[in-house]
């Protein structure tokens, strides 16, 4: 088991975390025509030892002006959970507020104010908030509809001098997570519990379990992150497996067996 050497969130980060968590479940409810309203690139942004930024595209399709507030929270896994810190300046989005009109976009800087230790990568979530305008409320009140606020988080990654992690070539980057896995009881479930060791994150799709010959698919898409010297848990409906087959980051068909 890896030694935790993260510190420990402050108070408030439970509940940030719950808050995150219900917004996310009364998110997925939203039609998929209201989701598509904004449209966010790249997914994955990055902030190289040798940048002092990035940048991220916001785009308006909706017919409506938007309003949007950016935030950068500093993102943690302690003991197989999540976990953020809100009050953070070491990265931060600028501007934090905008006004998208319709049809339009909006470039925002990812800035990198404090510089990372050496050799080590750190991790973020970006929220992007949807504020619901004066106009639409009022026309959410007539027409007797729910005025939703839309919440969009994508990960952020920033790294200090001697680590890079290119996202299009991880197969061929000599810095790569370093993973074991072990099936774990928590609260009366079987749990996958992934450990990362390595100094880089590991994003893992697709994943399946094996045992006896027989394979059991836990995702068929994107599973989660195990942040760089972390540990994460996801809930699993088997109660033994003797390997494990994923995509680590863009590498495929990663075979573990169990540690």
């Amino acid at each position: 088991m890896v030694k935790d050497t993260m510190k420990k969130p402050k108070k408030h980060t439970t509940d940030c975390y719950q808050l995150l968590i219900s917004l996310f479940f009364s998110a997925i409810t939203i039609s998929a025509s209201a989701a598509n309203n904004v449209l966010i690139w790249p997914i994955d942004p990055i902030i190289p030892a040798a940048q002092k930024s990035s940048t991220l595209w916001v785009e308006n399709k909706g017919e409506q002006a938007a309003i949007m507030q950016i935030r950068v929270l500093g993102w943690q896994q302690l003991a197989g959970k999540e976990g953020y810190v809100d009050q953070q300046n070491s990265t931060i989005a600028s501007p934090p507020i905008v006004r998208i009109e319709a049809g339009k976009r909006q470039l925002i800087r990812l800035i990198k104010q404090i510089e990372p230790p050496a050799g080590q990568e750190q991790a973020y979530r970006i929220l992007i908030d949807e504020i619901p305008t004066p106009t639409l409320s009022a026309k959410a009140q007539e027409g007797l509809g729910v005025n939703f606020q839309m919440r969009y988080s994508i990960p952020l990654f920033v790294y200090g001098d001697g680590l890079a992690y290119d996202n299009l070539a991880a197969e061929k980057n000599s810095q790569q997570p370093k993973l074991s896995w072990q099936l774990v009881d928590q609260q009366g479930r079987k749990m996958l519990e992934v450990t990362n060791r390595g100094a880089i994150h590991a994003r893992l799709s697709d994943v399946s379990l094996q045992q006896g010959g027989l394979n059991k698919k836990v995702s068929d898409g994107l599973l989660g992150y195990v942040l760089a010297h972390s540990i994460q848990r996801w809930p699993v409906s088997v109660n033994s497996a003797t390997s494990l087959t994923m995509q680590v980051n863009n590498q495929k068909n990663v075979k573990l067996g169990m540690k």
